[in-house]
Order: structure tokens, then C-alpha cells, then sequence
């Protein structure tokens, strides 16, 4: 008798649990879509089929212009000082960093400075670029080619025009050209 009753609650406890995960998958993909909704609006310029998925950091999305098929995944952060142009089919991985903006270090003598003056400079990043888990671009880095695959933990740190190659490693290089021979 004993066994029969804990069958019949068991049951509805699983009943139970599966719905509740039902519920928590269709709530995440409705904040993905009000997310994607909201970033469509600030940034500068978006192209169709904007995805966001969890929660990036984006800093100052009226200086940011993305093209179609962008999908920004959650922890990713987009920080500019100057402009940021995604181009279409690029994908940033969790963690991954572009930063359009660097400290001046001209002014410095003998290790100190006297004024805390940022650079503004723009980066640029390639159709059907995918970036990497924590991969970073850097202030002024224009990545031209097509297919381009930056590392995990990648730091770019200059320009890129090779079509379909993987650069990895810190300062970014080439590992791997990907072109079918």
C-alpha cells in the first residue's frame, strides 16, 4: 500500500517539475526577443534579425551600427568611444569585448601623466566574423576580411584583411587559413 502511494505522488510531482521548466524556457526566450526589440531601437543602426541572448553590457548604442544576422551572446560588451560597425553575420560570443576607445598615452613623462585624455578611435568588424569566448578588439582595429574566426582569449590588437583565416593568441595572429585549396 505504501508503495502504490508514493507512484501517485511521485507522478505529480514530475507533472510538475516539467511544466515549471517549460515555463522558465518560454520566459527566457520572451526576454531574448523584448531584448532583441530594445537593442533594435538605440543602436544607431541595426539590420533585420538582431538575437540577444542573456544579458551583454552595451555601453552607448547610439555609436554603435549593426548589420543583419548579429547575435550577441550574454556577458558580451560592446564599450565605444568611437564608432563600432558590425557587418552582417557576425556573432560575439559569450565574454567576448570590443572597446572603440584607449587612453593617450603621448603625454607621459617618465611614467606619470598629467591629464586623463581618452583616444576616440573607430573598429570595424568583418561580415561573418565570429568572435570567440573572452576574445577582445581593441580601439582602432579594422577586421576586413570575410569568415574570419578570433580565438577564445584572442586580444586583437591590429588589422585584419585576410578572407576566412582563424587569429588567435596575444597579440592576435594568424593561425589557420580556412580558404578550401
Amino acid at each position: 500500500m505504501k508503495q502504490s502511494i508514493k507512484k501517485l505522488l511521485k507522478k505529480p510531482a514530475r507533472f510538475i517539475a516539467r511544466r515549471i521548466q517549460k515555463f522558465k524556457y518560454w520566459i527566457y526566450k520572451w526576454w531574448g526577443v523584448q531584448r532583441s526589440r530594445y537593442f533594435g531601437l538605440v543602436f544607431a543602426e541595426c539590420g533585420t534579425h538582431l538575437k540577444v541572448n542573456g544579458k551583454p553590457l552595451v555601453f552607448q548604442p547610439h555609436k554603435i551600427h549593426v548589420g543583419d544576422h548579429f547575435t550577441i551572446n550574454n556577458g558580451a560588451q560592446i564599450a565605444p568611444r568611437g564608432e563600432v560597425y558590425i557587418g552582417d553575420y557576425v556573432t560575439m560570443s559569450r565574454g567576448s569585448q570590443i572597446t572603440a576607445g584607449s587612453l593617450d598615452t603621448s603625454q607621459w613623462v617618465n611614467g606619470q601623466y598629467k591629464d586623463h585624455i581618452h583616444k576616440q578611435e573607430d573598429v570595424y568588424i568583418g561580415e561573418g566574423t565570429w568572435m570567440g569566448v573572452n576574445s577582445i578588439v581593441l580601439a582602432g582595429v579594422h577586421i576586413t576580411g570575410k569568415g574570419v574566426v578570433i580565438a577564445a582569449g584572442a586580444v586583437v590588437t591590429h588589422d585584419f584583411t585576410e578572407d576566412y583565416v582563424i587569429i588567435g593568441g596575444v597579440p592576435a595572429r594568424i593561425i589557420k587559413d580556412l580558404k578550401i585549396q
